[in-house]
């Protein structure tokens, strides 16, 4: 067996600590808070983001010295993977249920439990559209459709666990505040198989989302199609529920599920 520590570059496992670390703050560090975070020099911490921001793998506020990650890692993830991944099996489902609807689509996961992460998006091609940027985060899962279809088919003790790390922060006269609300609409969601955001994030913004299961019946990923009210008035919800419930379940059988 090779000795892996002739090999071993320490500035590398610098490097892939520092991305580590921002991973965990999305809004971003300063040179000071990344030294604090990781044990390294504040002036070493400059030479590695500086390294990163050139090679495109950081953004770097100008004003504030913060660094935060750009979309890079997400995209060489993506390209890298194999044919059966996901991105690459929901992007052409996404570009079809575009053009039916006219509305702008996201395909998103959970990441550790904690954040909900939009990994694709197909925008609309209206003069005037609502888009979310690839690469978003979010720890809100009780004001998004799509992350509200996902964990309304995640085991009870897994589910239970999530909602109890849960702030419930409101953000507009709709958004649902409590647990036990939260619950009842995860209910619904599981009856229905598609979830819905009544302007629950944000004044003026309907959406419908579905889950996609793996070939074990996992919710994995969600399919999410998002417009203004009068794009997706709720008139329509039930219709709009179910067409992308049908999206959602075109790419779950190129997953192999068979549910």
């Amino acid at each position: 067996m090779q000795d892996l520590k002739k090999y071993h570059v320490p500035n590398l496992d610098r490097a892939l600590l520092v991305l580590e670390v921002l991973a965990k703050h999305a809004a971003g560090l300063n040179r000071n808070e990344l030294a604090s975070l990781t044990a390294c020099s504040p002036t070493m911490i400059y030479r590695i983001c500086m390294t990163l921001t050139h090679g495109g793998f950081l953004l770097r506020n100008e004003e504030t010295g913060v660094y935060r990650l750009s979309r890079k890692l997400l995209d060489l993830g993506c390209q890298g993977s194999d044919e059966y991944s996901l991105a690459a099996l929901a992007y052409p489902e996404m570009v079809a249920l575009r053009d039916e609807t006219g509305v702008t689509n996201m395909l998103g996961c959970l990441y550790n439990d904690e954040e909900g992460v939009v990994l694709e998006v197909v925008e609309s091609r209206h003069h005037l559209r609502f888009v979310v940027e690839k690469g978003f985060r979010t720890s809100d899962f009780h004001t998004g459709a799509g992350w509200k279809s996902i964990l309304a088919f995640l085991p009870s003790a897994r589910l239970q666990a999530i909602v109890k790390k849960m702030t419930f922060k409101k953000f507009t006269e709709y958004t649902l505040v409590t647990a036990k609300a939260f619950l009842n609409d995860l209910s619904n969601v599981r009856e229905k198989g598609y979830a819905l955001d009544r302007q629950e994030a944000t004044v003026g913004i309907h959406c419908s989302a579905a889950p996609i299961f793996n070939r074990k019946g996992e919710a994995i990923g969600t399919i999410n199609m998002s417009g203004f009210t009068d794009q997706l008035p709720q008139k329509d919800f039930d219709k709009n529920g179910l067409l992308v419930k049908r999206t959602a379940n075109r790419i779950s059988r190129k997953l192999g599920y068979e549910g």
